[in-house]
């Protein structure tokens, strides 16, 4: 039961958002139900993941904690979305814009972004990397039974991410939010890949893993 205290960081993660709109005087009431919002889905997800999820070493516990702050962070960055709902305008205007926020277009994307975004190489390289952790922590704590599995995760995590943000897109744009998310199937291609580097990163993790067992072995032979 140990494990579940690791939902400890989520609570911390987004609670510090929660104190600071609570004890402002100017706090605005649908932020704190967001806030409180997120809070609950990510303590939800971890509570299933730990579920699933044996702790046997210290080793486990720092990965479980790293692993626990990475998850916030992705979500904070991928879904949370602060909606203010003060002069909230319902309209059909700006639904062709829809069109677009979301591209169906294979590597399209990756080139707009190389051609016209200055920062592109930390935006494609982040794309890559963003899932690299959890298809790792997948195999590491046994969430995924092979790494076909794992890649399959991945997709599935990936595709519900760009289609959670198309969903975002679509309030923003029927009730003139300002705000929202685009949807891209680059984004799905570059998070599948980094699922292969987190599949590498494992392979070699349990090389590592082997050595060090085999060298204890023979001192304690010798």
């Amino acid at each position: 039961m140990k494990k579940y205290l690791l939902i400890i960081f989520p609570i911390l993660f987004f609670g510090e958002s929660l104190f600071f709109y609570y004890s402002n005087v100017n706090y605005y009431f649908p932020i704190i139900l967001q806030v409180m919002v997120n809070i609950t889905i990510t303590t939800v997800c971890m509570i299933f993941l730990l579920k699933h999820t044996k702790i046997k070493n210290v080793f486990d516990w720092i990965l479980g904690i790293c692993f626990s702050l990475y998850f916030c962070i992705l979500y904070h960055n991928t879904i949370e979305s602060l909606f203010f709902f003060e002069g909230l305008r319902y309209s059909l205007e700006n639904i062709g814009y829809i069109y677009y926020s979301v591209n169906f277009i294979p590597i399209k994307g990756i080139i707009d972004v190389i051609r016209y975004n200055p920062s592109a190489v930390f935006q494609v390289v982040g794309n890559i990397i963003m899932l690299t952790p959890f298809t790792f922590s997948m195999l590491y704590f046994k969430w995924a039974n092979c790494y076909k599995q794992a890649i399959w995760y991945t997709i599935l995590c990936t595709i519900g991410i760009e289609f959670i943000q198309f969903l975002q897109t679509v309030l923003a744009l029927v009730f003139n939010l300002g705000i929202g998310r685009s949807a891209d199937i680059d984004d799905v291609i570059l998070n599948t890949l980094g699922a292969f580097i987190g599949i590498g990163c494992y392979s070699i993790w349990v090389i590592i893993d082997k050595r060090f067992k085999s060298w204890g072995e023979i001192r304690v032979g010798i």
